[in-house]
């Protein structure tokens, strides 16, 4: 009997969010004087009306996976990386640096270059989540406050390397680098669709976080920390470790996925390379309740309303600026209700 509660409350929780959130964007859109059925229809058919466009959406899914898996592991921890933005950055400059100044000097194969290229970009977000980490164990800095200024760190990091710094295009005729060579491409696996091996990647990596997480010590650690600090230490865990560690796995995960957008679509690095998959993960991640495959179905929601936006901006002609007030006010309902819940289990927590 508990666990059909449970299931039936992991299954309505979501449904009574994104319904909410629809309907309160219904109501914007009739205020602004649009028909909310032609909009909405224009959207599912902007997603899913043919193979390009689900092969699209499927594109556009794959950077909100690869960072709401990383913001899914810190928050599991109990840790609030806000940097995912920051560190997507950098895995993306790490992989521009890797193809255009050190690729061709290694083997002409994207079989050799490419992982090793993706290997690069783990690590250096890897390192940069072990930034904050670092500060939050040995000078107790807030989480939250050191990794939203990395992501201005890295920001600016990117401006200073491709406009006027050594990644700069040779022409310097913009704020963009130079394309990287081709055998650091990530290959497409539909073709003549821009759907990449990014995809796949992204949903093995699910299935590997989700074995980590529930059936490995390592996993039970991070979800003892995350449930509570205190008994954890209690039970000999130590708070530390885990820290730098989820810290560094959480980065690289972004890290990875800065390479993949950037080897895989783009293949040069430019101002506002990201448009915020590192905020909007936060959503991706709490409306999968931190669950590693449940969030290959929230990030493939939002890869859809990210497609979908188009479409209605085309079809039925809604503004832009509708459409990311209709994609605000989903992110809001979301973190709004995260944060009662959160409100909630605090206020029942017994204190000393």
């Amino acid at each position: 009997m508990i666990r059909k509660r449970i299931n039936i409350h992991w299954i309505a929780t979501p449904v009574i969010i994104l319904a909410s959130a629809f309907v309160t964007n219904a109501i914007v859109m009739l205020l602004c004087h649009y028909n909310p059925l032609e909009a909405y229809q224009a959207a599912i058919n902007g997603a899913f009306g043919n193979g390009r466009k689900l092969g699209e959406m499927l594109v556009k899914s794959t950077p909100f996976l690869i960072t709401g898996l990383s913001v899914a592991m810190a928050f599991r921890c109990g840790i609030w990386n806000i940097g995912a933005e920051g560190q997507f950055l950098v895995g993306a400059l790490t992989a521009t640096w890797f193809g255009t100044k050190l690729a061709p000097f290694f083997p002409q194969t994207p079989w050799i270059a490419v992982p090793i290229c993706l290997c690069f970009a783990i690590f250096a977000g890897g390192i940069w989540g072990l930034i904050p980490a670092i500060l939050k164990v040995t000078r107790g800095v807030n989480e939250v406050i050191s990794t939203i200024m990395l992501n201005y760190v890295a920001l600016h990091l990117v401006s200073m390397m491709i406009d006027g710094g050594p990644l700069q295009e040779t022409t310097q005729t913009g704020p963009q680098s130079d394309r990287i060579v081709e055998w650091v491409f990530l290959p497409r696996i539909l073709p003549p669709h821009r759907v990449h091996l990014g995809i796949v990647i992204a949903v093995v990596l699910a299935i590997i976080l989700t074995f980590i997480l529930f059936r490995t010590a390592f996993g039970y650690q991070l979800r003892a920390v995350g449930e509570g600090e205190a008994a954890a230490e209690a039970a000999g865990i130590s708070i530390v470790q885990n820290t730098l560690r989820v810290f560094f796995i959480s980065g690289a995960i972004a890290g990875l996925g800065g390479a993949i957008e950037l080897t895989a679509l783009t293949r040069r690095l430019f101002l506002n390379f990201s448009p915020g998959y590192g905020y909007t993960a936060i959503a991706v991640a709490l409306l999968a309740k931190l669950n590693p495959v449940v969030t290959v179905a929230a990030a493939l929601l939002f890869g859809a309303l990210t497609t979908g936006s188009y479409s209605m901006q085309r079809e039925v002609g809604i503004s832009d600026k509708v459409t990311l007030v209709m994609q605000a006010t989903i992110l809001l309902f979301v973190i709004g209700y995260s944060s009662i819940q959160l409100f909630r289990k605090r206020a029942s927590t017994p204190t000393e």
